[in-house]
């Protein structure tokens, strides 16, 4: 690939949108845009020998980006689990175990605060013997990560059903029981679970809170990550409400506390009546 470099600061000021970039793009030209004074084109190698304009060719060394990005991703040590793209060596403390997980077209790499957040409380659980529930699935990280701690039964959902044939696969990449199903919360027939983990946002949590207390056990856990600075307020608001609407004998949760990592919060309640 070449560049083709014309000087503007001697002349009019040249504009992406201007005549000079028109018949640039008219020539060929893959990319066009400004870079101080000058407006650089960027052309294949078989581009027209001179292309318009009182310019220079610069050559541009190939990059292949694809793989520039997946040699940045680095894994991501999140308490006890550890989330490694295929191509990295994983390296583990005592107690640690690993999720490989590659980067595609579902969200949760582990890198984003609010899934780190996430696993980070899973790892703080106690799953051994306990059935998990990932709402809004995506990559499958949350529930295949509650399997490796221990889960007796880790299912993710997800309304997207493109994301379900790809948490499928990272969970065989894994090894990994964890299970997965097309549908919303709500469309799903869903037994009771111990502990419920839903990495969306402040305001779905907040609708979805008193579903979410009915379909947890006594005692159960729920970690309820995705809200960003103050949204978690909603949730207070929330389980307010919930006290006020559920009358005797009506599911109650409790605060149990709340985590912050940059601008995403993550809130653990319990259901405690």
């Amino acid at each position: 690939m070449r560049a083709w470099r014309l000087g503007g600061a001697a002349a009019a000021p040249l504009a992406e949108e201007g005549p000079e970039a028109a018949a640039l793009w008219a020539a060929g030209a893959t990319a066009v845009w400004i870079d101080g004074p000058d407006l650089v084109a960027y052309f294949p190698d078989d581009a027209p020998a001179t292309p318009p304009g009182d310019g220079r060719w610069e050559d541009v060394p190939e990059v292949d980006h694809v793989a520039a990005y997946l040699a940045g991703l680095t894994p991501v040590d999140a308490g006890a689990v550890v989330v490694a793209p295929t191509h990295c060596e994983a390296v583990l403390r005592a107690g640690q175990q690993v999720v490989w997980l590659d980067p595609g077209t579902a969200f949760g790499t582990g890198h984003h605060e609010s899934t780190r957040l996430a696993l980070e409380a899973l790892g703080m659980l106690p799953l051994a013997g306990r059935r998990v529930l990932d709402v809004g699935a995506g990559s499958g990280l949350l529930a295949i990560a509650a399997d490796k701690l221990g889960a007796a039964d880790a299912l993710g959902i997800d309304v997207d059903p493109d994301t379900v044939p790809v948490a499928r696969a990272n969970g065989e990449r894994n090894r990994s029981r964890a299970r997965f199903l097309v549908g919303g919360f709500g469309d799903v027939a869903l037994e009771p679970v111990d502990v419920l983990v839903a990495n969306l946002y402040a305001e779905l949590h907040a609708a979805w809170l008193a579903a979410y207390a009915a379909l947890t056990v006594l005692g159960g856990d729920l970690l309820l990550s995705g809200i960003l600075d103050p949204r978690h307020e909603l949730l207070r608001d929330a389980l307010a409400l919930l006290d006020d609407a559920g009358g005797v004998g009506g599911p109650r949760l409790a605060w149990v506390d709340a985590r912050r990592d940059g601008a995403w919060w993550l809130v653990h309640l319990r259901r405690v009546v």
